[in-house]
């Protein structure tokens, strides 16, 4: 009585490329064939079932390619979708135009409101303070504004 090897069997993937070995590649038989009686029998299967494949002569009509072409060029040329898309693009913008448009319309500007002097530390109020002053510097409409609280280089400086 024979034991089976330890050995892996040979997967249905390894008959394959033994039987049908891709080209430029030599032809060699792994030793677990010689070890292994079930390999050796799936093998030889596989062998009996390519010389079959590759002896039986390949029977198509003698007109097959002009029969195909005849009926590719029969066949219906596809629709180009490029104005549909571009429709369905100008109609998606003006919808967001419109509904951007409508939102807008319905929202109310709030204003914000400032806290509380009591919820302000006196960081905070210091702070608040001298940005009051910066924005009202700013927007003084006499000219002057903080251009006179800093002096103008002297021309002719000492560049």
């Amino acid at each position: 009585m024979k034991t089976e090897p330890t050995e892996r069997h040979l997967a249905e993937g390894d008959f394959f490329s033994l039987a049908f070995p891709p080209a430029g590649e030599p032809e060699g038989l792994p030793p677990h064939l010689s070890a292994c009686d079930l390999c050796r029998r799936r093998f030889s299967e596989w062998e009996r079932a390519a010389r079959e494949i590759v002896g039986r002569p390949v029977l198509r009509a003698p007109d097959f390619e002009r029969e195909v072409m005849a009926k590719v060029l029969r066949l219906r040329k596809p629709r180009s979708r490029r104005a549909v898309r571009r429709w369905s693009a100008g109609i998606a913008a003006a919808a967001c135009l419109i509904a951007s448009f409508w939102l807008g319309t319905r929202m109310s500007p709030r204003r914000a409101e400032p806290p509380s002097p009591s919820a302000m530390s006196a960081r905070d109020r210091a702070d608040d303070a001298l940005l009051r002053d910066v924005s009202r510097l700013v927007e003084d409409d006499d000219g002057s504004g903080w251009k006179g609280l800093v002096p103008l280089p002297a021309e002719g400086g000492n560049s």
